[in-house]
């Protein structure tokens, strides 16, 4: 209702004497914000380590775009976890890590460019292949709030692990904690890991995990739009 008695005629003296006598305006909360990120140690890291400065750049940029369409996609739906593959990295996962770093940055709002990364909220797994060298990297990352629910860890782990169409192989590294863990699987044919099928296996038990966890959002509607998790590009 507009008035807070649906009966009661605007100017009426009893809606005058509740508004000047028995109530207080009440205060807006703004809710807190996050400070921009200012530092990025796995940029800095992938840089100290030799890469071109163009290639990290180009990672974390694909990073930060990437991120603002997850972060649209949970407001949509609600999702709280995402896995998907990236480009820019080549299966190098110093450039993965920085990527990541890009997808989770918190903007700084008199920044002019375009708006990017945001999505530190959801929990990620992402990928990224080099056929030419044989080899799949990816990183996990879960944030704070979800250590509860998930750990960075052990989905990698069951990516490495899984035995789905073959297998991914790998295992994370030692480096590797609960909210942040990154892997390198390698082609090994005498072990029966090929790179096609590799890669081919790592979302789906990336995805696996998070579903067996109830943590994957279904697109349990008939008509497409109506999840926008569902409709997303995994």
């Amino acid at each position: 209702f507009p008035f807070p008695f649906p009966h009661t005629p605007p100017h009426s003296p009893l809606l005058t004497s509740v508004n000047m006598a028995d109530t207080e305006p009440a205060e807006l909360v703004e809710a807190p914000v996050a400070p921009p990120t200012k530092d990025f140690p796995h940029r800095d890291a992938a840089m100290a380590s030799g890469l071109s400065e163009k290639l990290v750049l180009k990672s974390f940029k694909e990073g930060g775009k990437k991120g603002v369409e997850i972060e649209g996609a949970a407001d949509m739906s609600g999702l709280t976890c995402f896995c998907t593959r990236m480009i820019s990295a080549e299966g190098n996962v110093l450039l993965l890590s920085t990527a990541m770093e890009g997808m989770n940055a918190v903007p700084d709002p008199e920044d002019p460019e375009e708006r990017k990364g945001c999505s530190g909220r959801i929990a990620k797994l992402i990928i990224s292949e080099n056929e030419k060298e044989g080899k799949v990297a990816m990183v996990a990352y879960v944030p704070e709030a979800m250590k509860d629910q998930l750990n960075a860890i052990e989905w990698m782990k069951s990516v490495c692990d899984t035995e789905l169409g073959g297998g991914v192989g790998g295992a994370p590294d030692d480096s590797s904690t609960d909210v942040w863990a990154t892997c390198t699987a390698k082609e090994d044919p005498e072990k029966n890991f090929f790179f096609l099928k590799m890669k081919d296996n790592t979302l789906g038990a990336a995805i696996g995990f998070l579903r067996a966890k109830g943590l994957f959002q279904e697109d349990e509607e008939e008509d497409e739009g109506d999840n926008p998790a569902g409709d997303f590009e995994w």
